[in-house]
């Protein structure tokens, strides 16, 4: 089985309550709210008083992406947002192990995300404390970038390196259709639905989504391993 992460980066933010509440009957797997500091990442989103509003009006666990600095500074006020899973990037962590610790003692858990330029062996010694891996297929910051084709070689190296651990792999930037059946097949569990996955104004978003499962599920030639 595969999964389906919504981004709510990507969804009109007018609308981003109707959007919810649409998802919502659709059935997702997560919501993947992105949060930026403006330093870590040139750009700013969603700041967490919103993420706060969209945990109470969603149905489904809430996945924070920390594009920040100090993702340890986050941490307690994420948890008090209502946030399911807290992924940090390891680029930005000093003291990682720490702060998975941190997160676990908070009542989330832990993730870690890597962008394009780190390598998946660094993440050999934090697997066993991590439930989700986020893999870059962008650079960090922006929506509506063009998938970085080594990635797929990456969530190869990442799933022969998580071997069994019960530890999922999300990918997150730039998939459309063809690009997440793909990654799916190298051994991702989770893609990210931005812009050209669910929200590229070309149709709605219940059309989109829709027609993204009956894609991915005319092809059975890919094995997923864990489940969240």
């Amino acid at each position: 089985m595969y999964h389906i992460a919504p981004s709510l980066l990507c969804c009109d933010p007018f609308s981003l309550g109707k959007a919810i509440e649409e998802l919502n009957l659709l059935g997702v797997d997560w919501f993947h709210a992105d949060v930026m500091d403006g330093h870590f990442v040139p750009n700013l989103a969603i700041g967490l008083d919103h993420l706060e509003r969209i945990a109470s009006r969603s149905r489904f666990p809430v996945y924070v992406h920390m594009m920040v600095t100090h993702p340890e500074q986050y941490v307690i006020r994420a948890a008090e947002c209502g946030a399911t899973y807290f992924a940090f990037h390891y680029e930005a962590a000093q003291a990682p192990f720490r702060l998975c610790q941190s997160i676990t003692q908070a009542g989330m858990q832990p993730c870690v995300a890597i962008s394009p330029a780190t390598p998946a062996i660094v993440l050999a010694d934090l697997l066993d404390n991590v439930r989700v891996v986020t893999v870059m297929g962008v650079e960090p910051g922006f929506s509506g970038q063009q998938f970085l084709p080594f990635t797929y070689s990456k969530i190869l190296q990442l799933r022969e390196i998580i071997g069994n651990r019960d530890v999922l792999i999300e990918v997150d930037g730039g998939a459309d259709p063809k690009i997440a059946e793909r990654c799916l097949q190298a051994g991702a569990n989770v893609i990210v639905g931005g812009q050209f996955l669910l929200f590229d104004d070309t149709a709605p978003l219940a059309q989109q989504y829709h027609s993204f499962q009956s894609e991915i599920n005319r092809r059975k030639d890919y094995e997923i391993r864990c489940n969240p």
